[in-house]
C-alpha cells in the first residue's frame, strides 16, 4: 500500500487494517492428486472432516467469525452436504482451491489450466452443484475468488482466465493487495494474497524445510504452535501499522493436534480483541474485494509476487 495511504483511514467504520481468515484444502483431494491416497481405502470420510473441521468451525461460530474457506471443486460432489449444511450456511464463503489440489505453477500448458477451469466450473463442478434443481441452489454461490495451490499463477494466461470465468479476485503468494487492470481494459482483478509467514504449513510441515531456509527467518525443522501464534499476530500488528491487508490460513489436516487447534483458538481471540476495538476490519474475502473496488485508489497495481517454492 502507498505510504501516503498511512496517515487516513482506509477501512471501514475507520478500521486501520484488513483481514481475512481463510482455510484452504478440503478431504482427501490433494493426496489423490499426488497418487498418496491408498487404492484400496474409500473416500468421503476423512478425518479432517469428520473430526478436524467440526472443532474448528465451532470455535469460529464461538467468536462469531466469518472465514473464506477455499475447497477443491472435486469435494462438491464428495462432501457436498457438509459444505451446504456446516460451512456456506454458517455464512462462510466457499473459494475456489482447483479441482484437486493441482500444483498450479506446474500446469505448464494452457489447455491444462483451461481443462482445470473447465472441469472446476463445469456440470462436475460448481456449474452442476449449483444449477437450478441442485442440491447447492441458492445454498452456495458461484466461485469468486481463486486461491492456486502451491501459490503460484502464470502470469497474464491466468488472469485472464480468470476474468473469463467471472472470478473477481485471485489469491496467490505475493507481498500486498493489489488491483490488476486487464489487458482488454474492461475488467481488472483484485489480488488478496496471502505470505508464506501466515501460513499454518510454513511452521508445521518438514516438506517446508527448503522454504524456511530460502526465507532465512526459520530453522530448517519444523516450528511449534507457539512460534505461529507470536508470527500471525506480528502479522497483524504489520497490516495495522500500515494500514494494510493481511490473510491468514490454516489447513484443517494440519489441525489434528490439540496443541495445534489451541494455537487457532488464540490466534482467533486476538483478532476478536483487535476486531472489537474497531482497530481491523475481520471479514471474507469477497467483502474485502467489494471494498476495495469501490476505493480502487487505496491499492497499487503491484502485488509484489513471491515466486519461491516449497517443492
Amino acid at each position: 500500500m502507498a505510504s501516503h495511504e498511512s496517515s487516513k483511514s482506509t477501512w471501514p467504520k475507520g478500521a486501520r487494517a484488513a483481514v481475512a481468515l481463510t482455510l484452504d484444502n478440503m478431504g482427501e483431494a490433494a493426496d489423490l492428486n499426488r497418487d498418496l491416497w491408498p487404492k484400496s481405502q474409500p473416500v468421503g470420510a476423512h478425518y479432517s472432516v469428520t473430526k478436524v473441521l467440526p472443532q474448528m468451525l465451532g470455535l469460529l461460530a464461538k467468536y462469531d467469525i466469518s472465514v473464506t474457506y477455499f475447497i477443491e471443486s472435486w469435494n462438491l460432489q464428495i462432501y457436498g452436504d457438509f459444505i451446504i449444511d456446516h460451512i456456506a450456511s454458517a455464512g462462510h464463503e466457499i473459494g475456489w482451491h482447483a479441482w484437486q489440489h493441482e500444483a498450479w505453477s506446474r500446469l505448464e500448458d494452457e489447455s491444462e489450466e483451461r481443462e482445470n477451469f473447465e472441469k472446476s466450473f463445469g456440470k462436475d463442478g460448481i456449474g452442476g452443484f449449483i444449477r437450478a434443481g441442485a442440491k447447492g441452489a441458492g445454498r452456495v454461490e458461484r466461485y469468486r475468488g481463486f486461491r492456486p495451490p502451491g501459490g503460484l499463477i502464470h502470469g497474464s494466461r491466468t488472469l485472464n482466465l480468470c476474468t473469463e470465468y467471472g472470478l473477481r479476485y485471485l489469491s496467490p503468494a505475493a507481498n500486498e493487495a493489489a488491483i490488476i487492470p486487464s489487458e482488454t481494459g474492461k475488467h481488472s482483478m483484485v489480488i488478496l494474497p496471502f505470505k508464506w509467514a501466515t501460513v499454518d504449513a510454513y511452521y508445521y510441515m518438514d516438506a517446508f524445510a527448503e522454504l524456511r531456509r530460502v526465507k532465512a527467518e526459520y530453522p530448517a525443522e519444523p516450528q511449534s504452535p507457539t512460534v505461529l501464534v507470536e508470527r500471525f499476530k506480528k502479522e497483524v500488528d504489520l497490516a495495522i501499522e500500515r494500514r494494510g491487508y493481511v490473510s491468514l490460513l490454516f489447513h484443517p489436516f494440519l489441525t489434528d493436534q490439540p496443541e495445534r487447534l489451541d494455537a487457532m483458538e488464540s490466534v482467533l481471540k486476538y483478532l476478536v480483541e483487535m476486531r472489537d476495538k474497531g482497530t481491523i476490519w475481520l471479514a471474507r474475502n469477497r467483502e474485502i474485494d467489494e471494498w476495495v473496488r469501490e476505493h480502487p485508489s487505496l491499492l497499487s497495481d503491484d502485488p509484489q509476487w513471491d515466486h519461491d517454492q516449497w517443492r
